[in-house]
């Protein structure tokens, strides 16, 4: 066996092998063994088709040798040209092309695109931001009544309504509204006609440059002044005004908050046309619901001489003071001589400032209360049917014929 050993190592030692020790050849992560004077043969690991080619020795890595140093990046790629990753160069003649079209006038977007044609425009010129300031584009579609649909692509010019078209699909839907009540319907085919007013306001396109690599870059399109229609005129007043009335007298304040806060826009556009200072009355107290009294003071500080002469601001003002004051008798007065269609929205959160009311008259009277008294005090019309209000909360009343409220029993939460 010693003997063995022996022979293997003289082996080693001979002119067929410089060292003992084996060499692990670089260029491959798996552990190969070679012998020295292997070097023409093909490495493992590396195929013929390989960057690496057979008569090419590895580059020698680490910190210690600056021309080697670095993971594979910078200065250890010296074969590869200036502006290339690996074998794909970004330098090739039709990119070069590509950027110098985008200087080229010929390929400016023209009146006559559509948004389609705009998109592929957009593309020709490298994906440059493109401005819609100056297009216009006239709707083709003569349908009185069109279904309301969210957009989730560019809309073309035949699935709009022109504005000759949209004024009489909103004298048909008040026909339909006076007729049938349908607010389902109705407001549907509003929505339809809000949406062909100013369709694509909001229509937000991107554009993705493909590149090489599978690298793609997401670049926005400014459309923040892109309307294809951009009809603003009195007509548009009309029509949100005409939503608006309706959605409150349903109750419906998401509705009418889409259309109140278009009104203000449409109202510095056109100061003469429809009924702005009704409509601000509204909205602040439309702030009164949602308890947004920082709006409501700062459109209140902002009101101009003409405004505050409004009998309609005017008791706006009136209810917001009585409101942030605490002072339920004044407010639920007012309540009930509600001008125009005020009432409406104060219907919204009546019974609200009732329960916070109700709370403080239990804690306020003591022993007792007459039910008449809190009726005249809540803003009802008899006491029969503050009754049934009352009997909502559980109050406690002295005797059956439930005449007086007992303060000292009633607990409301």
């Amino acid at each position: 066996m010693f003997q063995m050993a022996q022979q293997i190592k003289d082996t080693y030692n001979s002119h067929e092998h410089v060292s003992f020790n084996p060499v692990r050849k670089r260029g491959n992560n798996k552990r190969q063994m070679f012998k020295p004077g292997d070097e023409n043969n093909e490495l493992p690991g590396v195929s013929r088709g390989s960057p690496m080619k057979n008569d090419q020795t590895p580059s020698k890595r680490g910190r210690g040798n600056k021309a080697g140093r670095g993971r594979g990046r910078g200065r250890n790629n010296n074969n590869n040209s200036a502006g290339a990753i690996g074998n794909v160069s970004f330098d090739t003649a039709e990119r070069k092309e590509g950027r110098a079209n985008r200087f080229k006038k010929e390929n400016m977007i023209t009146m006559s695109d559509t948004i389609s044609t705009m998109m592929e425009s957009a593309n020709k010129l490298g994906g440059e931001d493109v401005h819609f300031s100056d297009v216009h584009i006239v709707g083709t579609c003569t349908s009185l009544t069109k279904p309301y649909l969210r957009l989730t692509s560019a809309p073309t010019a035949d699935q709009v309504r022109p504005e000759y078209i949209l004024v009489k699909s909103l004298a048909h839907i008040m026909d339909k509204w006076r007729s049938e009540s349908n607010y389902a319907f109705v407001c549907e085919q509003l929505k339809s006609i809000r949406q062909d007013l100013t369709v694509g306001e909001r229509f937000c396109i991107s554009l993705s440059l493909s590149l090489s690599l599978s690298l793609t870059i997401s670049l926005p399109i400014n459309t923040s002044t892109h309307q294809i229609q951009n009809i603003q005129n009195e007509f548009a007043v009309k029509v949100y005004e005409c939503h608006a009335r309706i959605a409150l007298e349903k109750l419906d304040l998401t509705e009418y908050n889409q259309c109140q806060t278009r009104l203000i826009d449409l109202y510095s556009c056109n100061p003469t046309s429809g009924h702005p200072h009704e409509f601000l009355a509204y909205r602040v107290l439309y702030y009164i619901y949602i308890a947004n009294t920082s709006d409501a003071i700062k459109s209140i500080a902002n009101l101009t001489p003409e405004q505050t002469a409004s009998e309609d601001v005017k008791f706006a003002v009136r209810v917001h003071a009585a409101w942030t004051s605490g002072n339920y008798v004044r407010f639920f007065k007012l309540y009930l001589v509600a001008p125009k269609m005020a009432g409406y929205i104060m219907d919204a959160y009546v019974q609200r400032e009732r329960h916070v009311a109700v709370r403080k008259l239990v804690k306020s009277y003591k022993p007792h209360v007459s039910v008449e008294k809190v009726a005249a005090l809540l803003g009802y019309p008899d006491s029969e049917t503050a009754l049934v209000y009352l009997d909502e909360l559980e109050v406690k009343y002295t005797s059956g014929a439930r005449t007086h409220i007992d303060c000292k029993k009633t607990t409301i939460e």
